[in-house]
Formats: C-alpha cells, structure tokens, sequence
C-alpha cells in the first residue's frame, strides 16, 4: 500500500501544495495524512495515526523529506525506524533519496552507509536553516508592516460610517433589526456586534 504525510507547522501555512503533490504522485486522498497548527500546538494525531497503519512493504511518499519531523533529529530518528520496518520512503523534491541515501543506509554498517547517512544529515540541516529563514523573514515582514501601520487580521464587514448612516436611516424609517441585517449583508451576531462598538457607545 502507498500512502502520504504532509505538515504544516505554522498557521499561515496551508496544506494544499503538498496535498496536492502527492494526489498528483498517484496517492488516494483518503490514503494521504497531515498534522497542522492548532493554536500554539501542532498536533502530531496525523503521523501516529499513519504509522499505525504503515506495513511492511508499504511506501510513504512525502514531497518533501524534512515534513516528516520538526528537526533534523526527529526526521532522522523516523527515519530510521520506518527503514527498519521495510517501508520505503520517497521524497518527492528528493528523487534520489530512496535509491542511493536510504537504500545505502539499509545496509550494513561501512564506508557507503556513513556516507549516506552523512548526507541524510546535510539535507536535512540545509532544509530546516531554509524553514528558519522563512520563518525570520516572515516574523521581519510582520513587524516592518506594523510599523508602517498595516493592520492585520480579519477585515471588518463594513465600515463604521456605512453602518451608522444605514442603521439611523433605516431607523428612522421603523424598520426592524432583521431588516436592517438584510440591508447591510450580515448577520444577527455582527449586527449587535456593530451595534454595541458604534451605536450604544455613542448614547452612554
């Protein structure tokens, strides 16, 4: 059986390009796993539940090998257990980990599985400096963009002249709350919620 493991491990990050990936490698949806950010912890429900399922003979595609752990340490230790296990893994972005790096580290102990190992070590030292970069230039992007005043999170519905003038008129006019929801496209909660900031704030 071949199956497939994609992460995340930051919240702006999405799933789809790895999912993606493998469903184009020729992997059913139903046989790919994944473990995102959930709040400030990453759940890591997706790969135990993976490696539950994995047989001996099976394949485990990833597109790219450092998905596989959140350091250098991680991956190479579920590495090695999944080789240990006869289970083939292939890294997409990788194409000649499974036969030259990993098919040298199956065997015995020598000059060719240092080697292999070695790089193994390389590859994946390089891939999470990238991830550090990533991460330092997004947090630096982040905070340059606050400086300069650009506001982040969810984008308000409507503005609050927009929402003052249309409720006041409405009002005027005796129609009701849910009228008034209609009109301005939103929903019961956001109206009370636009209500409470920009109507009730301004009588007290």
């Amino acid at each position: 059986m071949i199956y497939g493991y994609c992460r995340v491990s930051t919240k702006n990050q999405s799933l789809k390009r790895q999912i993606d990936a493998l469903i184009a490698y020729g992997i059913k949806e139903e046989n790919i796993y994944f473990d995102e950010m959930s709040g400030v912890v990453l759940k890591r429900n997706g790969l135990e539940s993976l490696k539950n399922v994995l047989m001996t003979g099976d394949t485990l595609v990833v597109k790219e090998i450092d998905r596989l752990g959140r350091n250098r340490t991680q991956t190479t230790t579920l590495i090695k257990e999944l080789i240990e296990k006869n289970i083939e893994i292939i890294a997409l972005d990788i194409p000649y980990l499974k036969d030259f790096i990993l098919k040298e580290i199956k065997k015995d102990k020598g000059f060719m599985e240092i080697m292999a190992t070695t790089l193994l070590s390389l590859i994946l030292e390089v891939a999470e400096q990238e991830r550090n970069k990533i991460l330092d230039r997004t947090k630096e992007g982040k905070e340059k963009a606050l400086e300069a005043g650009v506001k982040f999170g969810r984008k308000e519905k409507l503005t609050r002249q927009k929402f003052v003038r249309t409720y006041n008129e409405m009002l005027k006019d005796e129609r009701t709350p849910r009228e008034i929801q209609e009109k301005l496209g939103i929903c019961k909660q956001t109206y009370y919620n636009y209500k409470k900031k920009y109507i009730n704030v301004r009588r007290s």
